[in-house]
């Protein structure tokens, strides 16, 4: 892949930033920040005239947010962000008191609180430990009985990037008849996605980390199979089916996932959040995830040069565009800092660094953060 056009077309911010933060908070495409700013100026200067283009324009983003992880349109719902389509699930789920849900301790929490929450319905939450960083699908597994109604997990786990078996976790909870629900907000953009055979029921995604969009703009994914049992908890004007007729009340809900989305809907990030899957799409998720996968590996070598000790996990099916190390003899929150100040961006996670480039990044901005880093630590 020739990203020197589309760096130079779409990613100004590689002008003055090393930024390999894109599990943290992802700088916006040109063309992204342009639609953004083409909706607010329509809405200047012309307020709601073009009110049908912005059906059109909702229905253009939800078909592409489809296409990205396998599903239908029909099963495509807007969000503000990760958590509230996690929450919908968690609020409206039939629930019986006694019934139990299990997840993991290394979840990022906007994976833990709604789940949390269920206690005061009696519904017991149980977190399983991580072992070396890993989730081990046997150790969620065992963690499962009779009253087991659902697992939750990330698809990728935010602290070490460690990539969970979707696809045999979701078969486990097809056999078993339990309801499967996904953080996918570390792997929609970057790592191939497919809820229908992965087995997933329901998934929520933020725009704002590998999907290159404006915070306060995500999708949430419900499976047409399931989407009857879970109950919409918050309603409007927009989730029935008759969401026009605004002087005859018919409170039938929308046949589809729109059922989800209570009232008006955020066009500025709508228009950003399109533009941002329009460039995704264009150049094709899996040679996305090469060309991070070859990226991240480098950072992995450069590390170890380093002398380093990799927190991330080493296997190939493991991994995802996250790699976390920690720098031995090094306070490496100050590290960070240092880091940050010099316009190398990145996260501090898991008492190390977390580095996360995208497909737009290239091998020598990689070399470039080492040779900072190796300056900030020499330091006195």
């Amino acid at each position: 892949m020739d990203v020197g056009p589309i760096r130079a077309a779409e990613f100004p911010v590689t002008e003055n930033f090393l930024y390999l933060n894109h599990a943290g908070v992802s700088p916006i495409p040109a063309r992204a920040a342009e639609a953004g700013i083409t909706m607010l100026r329509l809405a200047r200067d012309e307020g709601a005239y073009r009110l049908r283009k912005w059906e059109e324009l909702s229905n253009e983003t939800r078909g592409r947010f489809a296409r990205i992880v396998g599903a239908s349109p029909e099963e495509i719902a807007f969000v503000k962000n990760t958590s509230e389509g996690l929450s919908f699930v968690a609020a409206g789920f039939p629930w019986k008191e006694g019934d139990n849900l299990v997840t993991a301790n290394v979840e990022y929490p906007s994976n833990v609180y709604p789940w949390l929450r269920l206690r005061t319905r009696n519904v017991e939450v149980r977190m399983v430990p991580a072992r070396e960083g890993r989730v081990r699908k046997e150790d969620i597994f065992a963690a499962c009985d009779g009253k087991t109604r659902l697992i939750t997990l990330s698809s990728v786990e935010f602290s070490n990037g460690y990539r969970n078996d979707l696809p045999g976790i979701g078969e486990y909870c097809q056999k078993h008849g339990i309801f499967f629900c996904v953080d996918g907000i570390q792997s929609v953009g970057v790592l191939p996605m497919d809820v229908k055979s992965f087995g997933i029921d329901a998934l929520s995604a933020d725009g704002h980390k590998w999907l290159l969009s404006p915070e306060g703009i995500g999708a949430f994914y419900i499976s047409r199979d399931v989407m009857e049992m879970v109950e919409p908890v918050i309603l409007g004007w927009h989730s029935v089916k008759n969401r026009f007729d605004f002087e005859n009340y018919d409170f039938r809900l929308s046949p589809d996932a729109r059922r989800y989305e209570p009232g008006s809907l955020n066009t500025v990030g709508l228009s950003s959040f399109n533009a941002s899957l329009e460039l995704l799409l264009s150049l094709g998720v899996d040679r996305i995830w090469d060309r991070v996968r070859r990226l991240t590996e480098r950072v992995r070598e450069r590390a170890a040069a380093e002398g380093c000790k990799l927190v991330s996990p080493d296997h190939p099916e493991e991994r995802s565009g996250i790699v976390t190390f920690r720098v031995p003899e090094a306070d490496n929150a100050a590290l960070w800092r240092a880091l940050l100040n010099r316009k190398a961006v990145c996260s501090h996670r898991a008492g190390g660094i977390r580095v996360s480039p995208h497909f737009y990044n290239t091998p020598e901005e990689i070399d470039r953060f080492f040779a900072i880093l190796r300056e900030e630590r020499s330091r006195p």
